[in-house]
């Protein structure tokens, strides 16, 4: 008879497992890529749904973000299988991720991993912080006002 407990610290290893070294995208990792996207945005809160394969606001569902889903799918389903439960036991998991004003500066996230199974109860991590470190990674290509503004600026000064 599988033990539910087993399961508590899933939530914990996802998350830990999405902002490691080793889920690298292009040009940087995931705190990289979502904390340059959310700031490009102006986005503070996003949610990402590993199950459904999307990322609310839709602003920041893009590949860089989303690439390593199947990857955390695949997790859960070995974890599951290797604790004795059935493959979809695990009905839900979600990232809530919030980037504060306070830490901008210092380029801080944090992230809680949440899961939900098919009887109801919830799994909930411990509330990660994430730090980036790339600067220069630009997600999105600024449109034709911001390229205008940008030489108004350089103008002006």
């Amino acid at each position: 008879m599988p033990k539910r407990k087993n399961l508590n610290g899933l939530p914990n290893s996802l998350t830990q497992q999405y902002f490691s070294t080793l889920f690298y995208y292009n040009k940087g990792y995931m705190a990289d890529w979502i904390w340059c996207a959310a700031t490009e945005k102006g986005i503070n809160e996003l949610s990402l749904d590993l199950f459904t394969g999307t990322v609310n606001p839709l602003d920041l569902d893009i590949k860089p973000i989303t690439i390593w889903f199947q990857r955390l799918r695949e997790t859960i389903s070995r974890t599951l299988e290797s604790e004795g439960f059935e493959n979809d036991f695990i009905t839900e998991a979600k990232f809530d991720i919030f980037i504060s004003k306070k830490f901008r500066e210092q380029k801080l996230l944090t992230c809680t991993a949440t899961l939900k199974d098919k009887e109801g109860r919830e799994y909930i991590g411990r509330t990660y912080t994430e730090q980036a470190y790339e600067d220069n990674l630009h997600v999105f290509k600024p449109t034709l006002l911001e390229k205008i503004k940008k030489v108004f600026i350089k103008i002006n000064f």
